[in-house]
């Protein structure tokens, strides 16, 4: 084989030892000859990306610097196989449109030997005129071409309920029982209907004031919940005795010091109420569990994202499915960063990058939390999900919470708008301040 000089030189590559080292045309690889899609798909596309997506997917120890290494020589081998009198064929076009894929690749081997982030990001246009280039030479139709319809997924879309009577945890009467029969559930109903009913008037004006709305106002659900047939007596699945593991020493010490300042200071500021009064997070979630109203959620499907929007607090996540890598650790929000992805007919959300406010039945930053949601039947979607949180748990725990399929609509919660609570609250307490001052 002959390679034009100026281009193994450009490559970094001694012109005799490459010459050596490449078979002739009549010395091919026992394994044949790589066709052009190999050359394309399985190596410039991948070894490209690897530079294009230098800044979200930086490398971070040995191995992965190796790993990238490895892939801009690989690349810059490629860009020099290009040149070959079969590929080229004494096309000056052709071997001028390979010089810039053989120019770029090599200071992309240069760069990434040196682990220079910067001059891989500067290097972004050279090598995409290199590609884009080529392919308006000679595939002007590329990327015009009907694409392959996407493998098909689960219809996921449409509201959901998941208000339920379940408790979180098993109440200490179900003992050791992870299910019961239908006519316990029943009789479990009952008395917690009556039991949570806010329109009684025992128990004089305290109590009375402490039960704030009346009943109307509550959604809770009618029955326990049932999954795969069975009636649970928990949303907790694991671990089996339907409770939460310990928290850990970290999380206990900073969960007494959270309750010592609201005894401190109950009413300082806004700051100092719940999340919830001040409408920044409710049941919400992620991850999302029963509440005392607005148990709803809407769930939208569209190529390559998957949006999943809750009536309470009106919180909306638009969850990515291509593949892409979390935000990098320094970047904290509310509701985490959420990637998705299908494994057979169930979405599976993988989220991270907590800020920790929510503090989630403990959970601090650290939180890993993985969502996953099938479609049972026509009118059930099986949510469930795991808790993964060392600083905070002692070991990861799951809960599953059955969906019904509704017609009902979600309206907006327009928790801020109407949050006269709020201010009364903290005007109470300047009123209380003034009444004890001596």
């Amino acid at each position: 084989m002959r390679v034009a000089p100026w281009l193994l030189v450009a490559a970094g590559l001694p012109v005799v030892a490459a010459a050596a080292a490449s078979p002739s045309a009549s010395q091919e690889p026992a394994s044949g000859p790589r066709s052009m899609s190999d050359i394309m798909v399985k190596v410039l596309y991948p070894t490209a990306d690897a530079i294009f997506y230098i800044e979200t997917r930086t490398p971070t120890d040995e191995a992965s610097w190796a790993q990238l290494q490895q892939q801009t020589r690989q690349l810059a081998d490629a860009a020099v196989e290009l040149t070959i009198p079969r590929w080229a064929r004494g096309r000056e076009k052709w071997l001028a449109d390979a010089k810039l894929l053989v120019d770029a690749s090599a200071t992309a081997v240069d760069a990434a030997s040196r682990r220079d982030v910067k001059a891989l990001v500067d290097l972004n246009d050279a090598l995409y005129t290199a590609c884009v280039q080529c392919h308006q030479d000679y595939r002007p139709n590329y990327g015009r071409r009907p694409s392959t319809p996407p493998p098909t997924v689960p219809d996921l879309e449409g509201v959901w309920s998941f208000a339920t009577l379940t408790p979180f945890e098993r109440p200490t009467e179900f003992g050791d029982k992870a299910f019961i029969t239908r006519e316990e559930a029943e009789a479990w109903v009952r008395q917690t209907v009556e039991r949570n009913n806010r329109d009684r008037r025992d128990g004089g004006a305290e109590v009375d004031l402490g039960r704030a709305y009346n009943d109307y106002w509550f959604d809770r659900g009618s029955a326990l919940a049932s999954v795969n047939g069975q009636i649970r007596t928990s949303l907790v699945t694991d671990p089996a005795d339907g409770r939460l593991p310990p928290l850990s020493p970290e999380a206990r010490a900073r969960t007494a010091a959270r309750a010592a300042d609201v005894r401190e200071h109950p009413a300082d500021g806004p700051e100092n109420r719940s999340l919830a009064e001040r409408c920044l997070a409710f049941n919400a979630g992620p991850p999302m569990v029963p509440g005392p109203y607005n148990n709803y959620v809407q769930i939208f499907q569209m190529p390559g994202y998957v949006i999943i929007a809750n009536e309470m607090i009106h919180d909306a996540r638009i969850i990515p499915l291509d593949g892409r890598p979390h935000v990098s650790a320094g970047v904290r929000s509310w509701l985490g960063d959420s990637r998705g992805r299908w494994e057979g007919d169930t979405l599976v959300i993988d989220t991270t990058n907590f800020n920790g406010k929510t503090s989630f039945r403990g959970a601090d930053e650290q939180l890993h939390l993985v969502e996953r949601f099938k479609r049972v039947d026509a009118n059930t979607l099986l949510y469930e999900f795991t808790v993964d949180n060392p600083s905070a748990f002692t070991r990861p725990w799951s809960a599953a919470v059955p969906m019904t399929k509704s017609d009902d609509r979600i309206f907006e919660y327009a928790c801020h708008e109407g949050n006269h609570a709020l201010v009364n609250i903290l005007r109470g307490a300047r009123y209380q301040e003034n009444v004890q001052k001596p």
